[in-house]
């Protein structure tokens, strides 16, 4: 009889036990969620970057051929062929011109975040003639960090 009961004994788990794992799962959960959420956005963040530098890529290809920024080799006004990051599916960062148009010898690309990268703490990045890199960042964080994020 003293045999039956401890094989029923350690036939499941007790309620304090199941609760345990429940409370450790679950501070597990809370410390991992926040550095994924921040992995994401800088897989986002770095598919911006990627097509900043082919933009300024295409427009320095461009430029050599024309010795101008804001027109092609037909002519015609030189248009981003790429608009948005990623470049298929849900937009998380806008690519455009800093101003309407490049001119004939300077540019600025900007990739500004929408949707659910609004709120990032690099704000919108930026890339220039020149190569300079910035963005319009928190006080958490400078420009050169965006980049290297």
């Amino acid at each position: 009889m003293v045999f039956d009961r401890m094989q029923a004994r350690n036939g499941g788990f007790t309620l304090i036990e199941l609760l345990i794992v429940v409370a450790v799962t679950g501070i597990l959960a809370s410390l991992a969620y926040p550095a994924y959420q921040e992995h994401v956005r800088r897989v986002h963040r770095s598919e911006a970057k990627i097509i900043l530098l082919e933009m300024a890529q295409a427009l320095e290809r461009n430029f050599t051929e024309v010795n101008r920024y804001d027109r092609n080799s037909a002519g015609d006004i030189f248009v981003l062929t790429v608009t948005q990051a990623p470049r298929v599916g849900v937009a998380k960062y806008r690519i455009q011109f800093a101003s309407a148009m490049p001119t004939h010898n300077a540019y600025t690309l900007e990739a500004i975040p929408v949707g659910s990268m609004a709120d990032d703490m690099c704000g919108m990045l930026t890339l220039t003639h020149t190569g300079a890199r910035g963005a319009d960042a928190s006080a958490a964080v400078t420009a050169a960090e965006c980049w290297q994020r």
